[in-house]
């Protein structure tokens, strides 16, 4: 495998979406309405297709990371414009035969379009059918944004940019855009659960499932809580089946299929990893996901 330093990352890219003729395909975190206009400037004229996936969280936003306008861009110059909030990954698919997978956003400075760039590494690859299915299957459990959507974002964004004195809780999208998403996921570790019933904000190793590096207010919490992987399965979990009520056995018995740890957890292992999960919904009141016991088994409804 050979890296690639940022800039020859950047003429990578340019040289890809020179040849491309059928589908171009990026997913990256962050970005930049000029870096899309420098994938444009170097895009064959008979490409096809042209489909972008980004996080696009209201945080995002506001601190700079990911321009707002961008999805006018994108409608006006033939991108399919897709959002999921819980994206990480930085990946360019071209022709869904090639890509480059590593760490540099479609903005300026992850692709070093300006002077003063972020230092990058990536990788130039073949990918086979089986990248193509979870690919696919990112795309599949992403929203596809669409005016309708723009709008409702467009009100929150500008109430929140004429409000910048406002608590990080309340710099997140509301839920009438979170609950368009709900990401199926049949694949976890039991590192994305908590390892406590509570959180305690005097251990940072408590709140390692989430990936963090410091201990948040609880306000953060809950945001951060809300988009990780183990709540995200729970969610799509309850709100596959009828009246979006599930009890505990039944949750635990999909659990434990979805667990790819080797050797595989015991059942009691299991139980325990929902019952924190559980214990931290309750702890953090997260809105709309009621928690009781009728007839003497827990159940977990979505409101």
């Amino acid at each position: 495998m050979s890296l690639l330093t940022t800039s020859e990352t950047k003429n990578k890219i340019a040289e890809q979406v020179s040849i491309v003729t059928e589908t171009l395909q990026i997913i990256s975190a962050f970005c930049k309405t000029s870096a899309v206009e420098f994938i444009d400037r170097n895009i064959c004229s008979a490409l096809k297709e042209k489909k972008l996936l980004v996080r696009f969280l209201l945080s995002d936003i506001i601190s700079g990371s990911t321009d707002f306008s961008l999805y006018e861009y994108c409608k006006t110059n033939g991108w399919k414009m897709y959002v999921r909030f819980d994206l990480h990954a930085k990946t360019y698919i071209f022709d869904r035969s090639r890509c480059i997978l590593g760490s540099s956003n479609l903005t300026s400075r992850g692709m070093g379009i300006k002077f003063h760039g972020n230092y990058e590494l990536s990788s130039f690859a073949e990918i086979d059918d089986d990248d193509l299915k979870k690919i696919d299957l990112l795309f599949e459990n992403s929203i596809l944004m669409t005016d309708e959507l723009y709008k409702i974002m467009k009100m929150e964004y500008n109430n929140a940019c004429e409000n910048k004195g406002l608590p990080v809780i309340k710099k997140q999208w509301g839920d009438l855009i979170v609950n368009n998403f709900v990401p199926k996921i049949d694949t976890l570790f039991t590192f994305d659960f908590p390892v406590s019933k509570a959180p305690d904000y005097n251990d940072i190793s408590c709140f390692e499932f989430l990936d963090i590096s410091e201990i948040p207010s609880k306000e953060e919490l809950v945001s951060i809580f809300r988009w990780s992987k183990a709540f995200l399965w729970l969610y799509y979990f309850i709100s596959s089946h009828e009246h979006k009520t599930c009890y505990f056995g039944e949750i635990t018995a999909n659990l434990h299929s979805c667990l790819i740890n080797d050797p595989k957890p015991y059942r009691k292992e299991v139980k325990e990893l929902l019952s924190n999960l559980l214990g931290w919904i309750e702890v953090l009141e997260i809105d709309n996901l009621v928690i009781d016991i009728p007839n003497h088994s827990q159940r977990v409804r979505i409101t």
